[in-house]
């Protein structure tokens, strides 16, 4: 055993250096407590070059340890071109997970949720089929349901359901537009008057939009209606158009457009 302990210092001995409770791998010069000098490039006195320290390990007195740094000002002080490299990561919460940035030195810091940053997160839906003689079933006041397919859903939580075209959202404040694109072709139509009941907690807030445009076939009329809300957990909304109070066009020919209509939902923060 002790011939086994005499070989193996024999053997490091040309690589590892001991000075004043201080130990250095392949320098005589460590910088701190513990130093690997990988290129064997430090100099035999003196601080090391920034180049040099490029291909160093060092500890200091107080338990900071330099990567690329033999004077590290932190607990783990990293010094390189694209100094970090993590694989593997899964998948984070962007509703309670918490966001990482670098000061203007350097230094990891964490800045909260994306919902408490107020980061817009988007959801958007789309009418795929043109709805001959929309509306012409309801009087003013009456609204009837747009059978809208969601095109993409970046809100944690939210869900849909196709085939009553109702959103659930999860808690939050939220900016939600309705977009339409419509045409009436009957006599001394000029005038559509569409309304959007939007969720308000457990009740809903009526919105109106009203536009003139041309009589006739080619009355091709649209508008956007926008509403900012704050909505408890689970809150159901059915996306629906309503024919609003003021205008003067009823009966069969109203064609709402597809593509063209759509409903845009940005979560804004909590």
């Amino acid at each position: 055993m002790k011939r086994t302990l005499i070989y193996f210092l024999f053997l490091l001995s040309g690589n590892c250096f001991l000075s004043n409770a201080q130990v250095g791998i392949q320098t005589s010069n460590p910088q701190g407590v513990f130093n690997i000098d990988a290129a064997k490039d430090n100099p035999a006195t003196g601080a090391p070059s920034v180049a040099q320290q490029a291909n160093d390990v060092a500890v200091t007195a107080n338990g900071n340890m330099g990567i690329g740094i033999t004077a590290p000002t932190n607990k783990l002080h990293v010094n390189a071109t694209d100094p970090l490299r993590l694989q593997g990561v899964g998948a984070g919460n962007t509703t309670t997970d918490p966001l990482l940035v670098l000061d203007g030195s350097g230094v990891v810091k964490s800045i909260g949720t994306l919902g408490a940053l107020s980061i817009p997160n988007p959801a958007v839906f789309r009418l795929e089929t043109a709805q001959a003689n929309f509306l012409q079933a309801q009087g003013a006041g009456g609204s009837q349901v747009v059978p809208m397919s969601m095109i993409k859903n970046s809100i944690p939580g939210m869900t849909y359901n196709a085939g009553t075209s109702t959103i659930t959202f999860p808690a939050g404040t939220y900016q939600i537009t309705f977009v339409y694109e419509a045409s009436h072709n009957a006599t001394g139509c000029t005038i559509s008057s569409y309304f959007v009941d939007f969720p308000l907690n457990a009740t809903t807030s009526r919105i109106h939009n009203t536009g003139a445009h041309s009589e006739g076939a080619l009355s091709n009329h649209g508008g956007t209606i926008t509403y900012a809300t704050t909505l408890p957990a689970n809150r159901n909304w059915t996306i629906s158009l309503g024919r609003g109070q003021s205008g003067n066009c009823s009966g069969a020919g109203m064609s709402l457009a597809a593509t063209s209509t759509q409903v845009l939902v940005f979560r804004i923060g909590d």
